[in-house]
């Protein structure tokens, strides 16, 4: 049994989010600015608190709903930012994977529409696919900096679409699951098992 955390504790997750969440603007404004190490700096440290709001929850016994649905949207305003900011700063590489975009956008909105149809809500589940491709991301940008990532960009695109695709699957063979869900196999086995 875990001990009792403090309120102030037990908004940190939470917080991350949000620094996240309301920090993504500043991106487009230092964008505008031309400063190259600026812009790493803020990125890496919004893209860390990714890492550490769900990491805190689960170590401190902390994880909702409420949570999970924060970090979600977060999530979607960084990386969809992420990719609004990569056209603007590397086309040269993003241009080549237009046609993977535009498909990797569909299957988004299905993974969204999906659950919203089946289960009356809006549920986006962090698969061990969907955390490979943010954390691909994360490395991706700063990247993009240093050397020509059109094929990196690509593999994220092919990762992300796979995520997706797992996702919908999960929501129309399994119903409502955990958001911290790891992976279709993950939901299988534990089927299988005898309780």
């Amino acid at each position: 049994m875990q001990p009792p955390v403090s309120a102030s504790r037990a908004q940190l997750p939470n917080a991350l989010s949000m620094i996240r969440l309301l920090g993504t603007p500043i991106l487009f404004w230092l964008v505008q600015l031309d400063s190259p190490a600026w812009f790493i700096a803020v990125f890496i440290i919004l893209g860390l608190t990714d890492f550490f709001d769900g990491l805190l929850a689960r170590r401190l016994g902390l994880a909702s709903n409420f949570g999970a649905m924060l970090d979600s949207v977060a999530d979607i305003v960084f990386y969809g930012s992420a990719a609004a900011l990569a056209f603007l700063l590397f086309p040269d590489y993003l241009l080549p994977n237009l046609a993977w975009i535009l498909a990797t956008i569909v299957l988004l909105l299905l993974a969204a529409i999906i659950p919203r149809l089946r289960l009356g809500h809006y549920l986006f589940i962090h698969t061990h696919l969907s955390r490979l491709a943010g954390a691909l991301v994360f490395c991706a940008v700063p990247a993009s900096f240093l050397f020509d990532t059109t094929w990196l960009i690509r593999a994220i695109l092919l990762i992300y679409a796979a995520s997706f695709l797992e996702s919908m699957w999960i929501i129309l063979r399994y119903g409502a699951v955990d958001p911290d869900t790891r992976s279709a196999f993950a939901l299988r086995k534990r089927q299988r098992s005898p309780s």
